[in-house]
C-alpha cells in the first residue's frame, strides 16, 4: 500500500510539473546562448523613412496677354501643357508615401508620374488689358531614410525629397 501512494505522489507531481514548459525552464537556467538570445528584429536589412519638412511652390506654365476694346465681356481659351509628377530621389513609394502623408498635402498624379498634361482653360475677359496665367503647385517634402540594422537600430541615415504636383492654377490680372 506505501508504494502506491508513493507512486501516486510522483505521477502527481510530474502531471504538475509538465505543465510548464520546458523550453521557458531551460532558457532561465541554460548556459546555451541560443536558448537565451532575445528574438532578432524582423526589420533587419530594410529601409525606413521620417518626415521632417516641406516647402510649396507654384510654376507658372502659360502665359497669354488677352486685349478686349469692347465693353462686352469676352472670353478666351487655351489649352495649357502643365507639368504633373510624383517622384523621390531615393526610397521609391514606400518613402514617397510617408512624405507625402507627413507634408498632409496629397498627390494629384499617382507615384511614379513625370510627364505633362493638356488642360483647357477659360478666362472671362472684361474691356481692358488682362495678363492670363498657369500652371501647377508644388510640394517638395524633405525626410531621411535609414536603414534598419540589428537590434533594430537606425543607421546610414541619407536626407530623400519627394517632389509632386498636387494642384493646378490659373487667373487673369488686369494690366
Amino acid at each position: 500500500m506505501g508504494f502506491s501512494k508513493i507512486l501516486l505522489s510522483t505521477s502527481l507531481c510530474f502531471t504538475l510539473f509538465s505543465g510548464f514548459s520546458l523550453s521557458e525552464a531551460k532558457a532561465e537556467t541554460s548556459k546555451d546562448p541560443i536558448a537565451i538570445e532575445p528574438f532578432a528584429c524582423t526589420e533587419v536589412g530594410t529601409y525606413t523613412t521620417s518626415y521632417k519638412s516641406k516647402t510649396t511652390s507654384t510654376k507658372t506654365e502659360f502665359t497669354h496677354y488677352a486685349t478686349n476694346n469692347s465693353s462686352v465681356t469676352d472670353s478666351v481659351t487655351r489649352s495649357v501643357q502643365i507639368s504633373y509628377a510624383a517622384t523621390v530621389s531615393i526610397g521609391g513609394e514606400a518613402s514617397f508615401k510617408v512624405l507625402q502623408t507627413g507634408a498632409k498635402i496629397t498627390a494629384n498624379v499617382g507615384y511614379g508620374y513625370n510627364s505633362t498634361k493638356t488642360l483647357s482653360t477659360t478666362w472671362s475677359i472684361p474691356k481692358g488689358k488682362w495678363k492670363l496665367t498657369a500652371g501647377s503647385k508644388w510640394v517638395k517634402a524633405t525626410g531621411t531614410r535609414y536603414k534598419v540594422v540589428a537590434p533594430c537600430n537606425l543607421t546610414n541615415g541619407t536626407t530623400t525629397t519627394a517632389n509632386y504636383t498636387y494642384a493646378t492654377w490659373s487667373e487673369k490680372v488686369k494690366q
